[in-house]
């Protein structure tokens, strides 16, 4: 019915910006694929699972591990370092978790 062009309508702009995405940081971005390793004081699952999703919505990345009992948040794929650190921290604040960068290994 009349709900599913609704719902179209409401997707056409989100397919329009997936496929139209402006050519700025596309360029920047170096398309070898890094390892970024964080510490990120997670303490249960819940914890692990919205790292997980944040990171995971961040352009580039391929995979994301997380071991909430050493504390560790590992990324892997061609994605912005600044991106991840800077999404990630944020919700560091909002959680009130400690956030940092150990390593990046190339």
């Amino acid at each position: 019915g009349c709900s599913g062009v609704t719902r179209f309508q409401q997707l056409q702009p989100v397919m329009g910006n997936l496929i139209c995405k402006p050519p700025g940081p596309t360029v920047k971005l170096d398309n070898k694929e890094k390892t970024l390793k964080y510490y990120a004081g997670m303490t249960c699952g819940g914890c692990s699972g919205a790292v997980t999703r944040i990171v995971t919505s961040i352009e580039g990345v391929r995979d994301v591990k997380c071991d909430v009992e050493q504390k560790e948040v590992v990324v892997i794929g061609t994605m912005d370092e600044k991106t991840v650190t800077e999404k990630l921290t944020k919700w560091g604040h909002k959680s009130s978790k400690e956030v940092k960068l150990l390593e990046q290994i190339q």
